[in-house]
């Protein structure tokens, strides 16, 4: 569990750049970057998934550390859908 606090208690922010995601696709995603080097979160955007174990489709995001943000979307550009990629700002 130290990862995790690690994940969240850093100076270098967590961003989104995936949503709307399945959660089998979710965890795919997740262990495509951690094989690549990248620490990743997938969550579960609904309130009924996290309380109550119920996973609705399209439902889950996946958070990278901000500076692993570049290298995380090299890494899914080629198997992620355009519209599932969160825009990295202006």
């Amino acid at each position: 569990m130290r990862w995790l606090r690690r994940f969240f208690y850093s100076d270098d922010p967590v961003v989104k750049v995936a949503g709307g995601l399945s959660e089998p696709e979710a965890k795919m995603f997740r262990e495509l970057l951690e094989n690549d080097g990248v620490v990743a979160l997938a969550k579960g955007t609904s309130f009924l998934s996290g309380a109550y174990g119920f996973s609705f489709a399209n439902d889950y995001d996946l958070w990278v550390k901000q500076s692993d943000e570049d290298r995380a979307r090299e890494v899914l550009a080629p198997v992620i859908q355009e519209n599932q990629l969160v825009d990295d700002g202006p």
